[in-house]
């Protein structure tokens, strides 16, 4: 069965009303602060979505002042797809690149760009009917800036489906989707692997009130992030 099948067309757009509209260059500074949230709801690639368009972005936040990783591919249904993989470190700091006269320079993204062949995506599109991603089936998944997850924004032949996926106590084995993305990411970051960072609390103490103000939760929504988010 395809996947555009098993999707549902759900077309009610859920956008962050405390964050402006993501509408590309995510390399740029200036743009991942105002529009984050966008870009992770996948808010662009919801008002595009069409019959006729394959276009994936996943993401996995493995503790966001640690390492960011997104995947976005794009192409058409059931044929080949170009892959652009993007990782930060650190929030994007690169000490050895600091310029006084650039001083936005030294944030950014690791990127490569891979083609993937039709075999590929038939491999890509099983991982993801096995993990459930064709459905929205993740609906009030808290998820914390300073913990791990992965969120899947999905546009498949006019389809769109969001889903955020909390770690479980193996991580994240359970999402048959995340080897093949690693495999094919040609960044030559390595993964910040999954590890038990605790609870909300746990994670708190020590830390003065502007680092906890540094992170945020983000909660699912029915089929999208719900609107607004909160900082600890």
């Amino acid at each position: 069965m395809r996947l555009s099948q098993i999707w549902p067309l759900i077309a009610a757009p859920l956008f962050l009303a405390t964050a402006c509209s993501y509408q590309g260059n995510i390399d740029k500074p200036y743009t991942q602060k105002a529009t984050w949230f966008s870009y992770v709801g996948g808010d662009d690639i919801r008002a595009r979505c069409a019959p006729g368009v394959t276009e994936y972005r996943f993401i996995y936040n493995a503790v966001y002042d640690e390492q960011l990783r997104t995947y976005e591919i794009k192409g058409t249904p059931g044929g080949a797809a170009e892959m652009t993989s993007r990782v930060q470190v650190g929030s994007g700091l690169k000490s050895n690149e600091i310029s006084i006269s650039l001083p936005l320079a030294q944030f950014g993204w690791n990127k490569s760009v891979t083609n993937l062949s039709i075999s590929d995506m038939a491999e890509l599109e099983l991982g993801l009917k096995e993990t459930g991603a064709g459905e929205p089936i993740t609906k009030g998944a808290r998820l914390r800036s300073d913990d791990f997850y992965w969120v899947s924004a999905l546009c498949y032949d006019g389809a769109f489906v969001f889903n955020g996926w909390k770690d479980v106590e193996d991580g994240f084995e359970h999402l048959s989707f995340m080897p093949f993305l690693l495999a094919h990411d040609e960044t030559g970051i390595e993964v910040n692997s999954f590890r038990d960072v605790g609870t909300e609390n746990a994670a708190r103490m020590g830390q003065s009130k502007a680092e906890r103000q540094k992170h945020f939760n983000l909660e699912v929504g029915n089929n999208g992030l719900l609107t607004g988010f909160s900082f600890f």
